[in-house]
């Protein structure tokens, strides 16, 4: 999150924004990024091969660094889940397999009159005729990159395991914020993705287990407090942090109720069991007089939401969306 310094020693939150809402394109963030990757992603000396086409079924940028190893980029302008991950693998499934004369078809669609892709590589890294590639050189190694308007906590825990794994899988986080009439843009580049959770606040949707237990709904909110139930879902709770926004979501209604989480992890016996209940506590808490509904959430959003997990995040804007939205329409 950006501040401003004010002149009283105080600071102010900076207005965030997305691309979406001052008339970007996901294209005009390619071509932003394709023709400036290493000035924007300096973790590696980059040339770009190729943008994506319309209608085809194509990375939104392809890469190669001075080894040979490809780059395979997702762009997207909201905030990103862990489907995108598996649009991205599938991008490498694709292209993993590209030797250097498919590589070369590539660059010179997209580079016309550029010559071959060996030499344009030699010039790019300024390699010596010793050092310069073979041929056989050229995609060894994928590297998976998606670059998003922020990053969830099903997306890091989703690239936590694929990196366990082995797998080259790194997200790239940007926020677009507005001082007075201009727009700034900050790139995060390859950061650890566990330290997305520690860099702002974060939001959540929690489901109430109305459907299983319908005393859980009421005693949330009467006791302004989120919970989940044993093991597999009660560990839910002690992902949240002070300050996070917590909505709570009973199922076929909506969200019905939210607050701030004041951080403490506290310890419950639930349906018999003992210390089978994680809940938090909810300060700011606010009830809604008209739940927001499944539909009405998605309307706002502009997104799709999967009720089914126990807990979700959500992004920045979703969530100031949502509070908007409760503000003005159902307090």
């Amino acid at each position: 999150m950006l501040y401003r310094l004010k002149e009283d020693k105080n600071y102010e939150k900076v207005k965030r924004t997305t691309l979406a809402n001052i008339g970007w394109k996901e294209k005009n963030l390619e071509d932003l990024l394709s023709k400036n990757i290493n000035d924007l992603i300096y973790s590696n000396d980059l040339m770009t091969i190729f943008t994506q086409r319309v209608w085809q079924e194509e990375p939104d940028i392809l890469a190669l660094d001075v080894t040979g190893d490809l780059y395979i980029f997702e762009l997207k302008r909201w905030a990103s889940n862990s489907e995108n991950l598996l649009q991205v693998l599938r991008y490498g499934q694709l292209y993993g397999g590209s030797n250097y004369d498919e590589l070369n078809e590539l660059y010179k669609k997209h580079h016309v009159g550029a010559g071959d892709l060996l030499e344009a590589h030699k010039k790019h890294f300024d390699l010596t005729e010793s050092s310069q590639l073979k041929p056989g050189d050229f995609n060894k190694k994928q590297h998976f990159v998606i670059v998003t308007n922020g990053v969830d906590q099903e997306t890091i825990e989703a690239i936590s395991y694929w990196k366990n794994s082995g797998l080259n899988l790194d997200a790239i986080t940007y926020w677009v914020y507005q001082i007075e009439n201009e727009y700034y843009i900050e790139f995060d580049m390859y950061s650890p993705v566990e330290g997305f959770l520690a860099y702002e606040k974060n939001a959540y949707v929690l489901n109430t287990n109305h459907t299983n237990d319908s005393h859980c709904t009421a005693d949330m909110l009467d006791n302004h407090k989120a919970a989940a139930y044993s093991s597999g879902w009660m560990e839910k709770i002690d992902k949240i942090q002070k300050g996070d926004y917590v909505f709570l979501y009973q199922s076929g209604v909506g969200i019905v109720a939210y607050g701030t989480a004041d951080g403490i992890v506290r310890y419950g016996n639930y349906c018999g069991g003992e210390n089978n209940e994680h809940y938090m506590n909810l300060e700011q808490f606010k009830v809604l007089k008209k739940p927001m509904s499944p539909s009405e959430m998605r309307s706002i959003a502009g997104k799709w939401f999967n009720y089914r997990p126990t807990m979700y995040s959500i992004s920045e804007e979703v969530k100031e969306a949502f509070i908007a939205d409760i503000e003005k329409n159902r307090l």
